[in-house]
């Protein structure tokens, strides 16, 4: 061996051993475990500027139970607005109701007519505003995520148990009963859906609640005097 070849040899062997280190590296930082990427796509979504929310509940009772029979349907349609903004639209059987909160103020209205000044609301918990509180309450179903347990993943849908269960049961459903299973998906750092079936004697219930525009949703403000009107809604 000549000792003009003894450098490339250090060389290659330097190289060898950088690449080892890499992809010990690469291990080391390789995607987390199904529960970390979960819980860490649960709190880019509660961390988000805004975002409109679709919330499907759908209820398809057992025939021959005192539920009654056919299925029922009810979409809401929520847009956020970071920190204290809420809009839903409710929409059941072909009626329509918005109800708007910014900050301390509230709003409602039927179909596509004028707003309805509420009023500020007698008393909040805390006192806290009635757009902080209602932050909160859409915020929650993702905020449970960040505590899951018993997370699993299958051709990118997540199973798991959410952190607070019987809080976030209650909070989508009211007091129900039954056994329940959660499901959701990620896309692009985000959770972009979660699932909840309930199965009871009764029959069962789903709530499908999906997120678009996260961090582009549609601005909220107070309406303006010329949208607003001195009579309350029918509802």
């Amino acid at each position: 061996m000549t000792p003009n070849r003894a450098a490339p040899h250090v060389l290659l062997a330097l190289l060898s051993l950088l690449g080892l280190g890499a992809l010990l590296f690469s291990l080391y930082i390789a995607p987390p475990i199904a529960g970390q990427q979960l819980s860490m796509a649960a709190a880019n979504t509660a961390e988000a500027s805004s975002f409109v929310l679709t919330d499907t509940e759908t209820a398809a009772p057992l025939k021959g139970t005192s539920a009654g029979t056919g299925v029922t349907e009810e979409q809401a349609v929520i847009v956020y607005r970071s920190p204290d903004a809420v809009q839903e639209t409710v929409t059941e059987g072909g009626h329509t109701v918005s109800v708007l909160v910014v900050g301390s103020s509230r709003f409602e209205r039927e179909g596509n007519g004028k707003w309805y000044d509420l009023g500020a609301p007698a008393a909040v918990p805390g006192g806290a505003s009635v757009g902080s509180l209602a932050a909160q309450a859409v915020l929650f179903p993702w905020q449970s995520l960040s505590s899951a347990t018993d997370v699993t993943t299958s051709h990118g849908v997540y199973d798991f148990v959410p952190g607070q269960r019987t809080l976030l049961l209650s909070r989508l459903l009211g007091p129900t009963a039954g056994t329940s299973s959660f499901a959701a998906t990620v896309g692009n750092e985000f959770v972009r859906t979660e699932d909840l079936l309930v199965r009871s004697s009764e029959g069962q219930i789903t709530v499908a609640l999906a997120l678009s525009r996260v961090d582009r949703g549609p601005r909220l403000s107070s309406p303006r005097e010329s949208q607003l009107t001195t009579t309350p809604p029918a509802s």
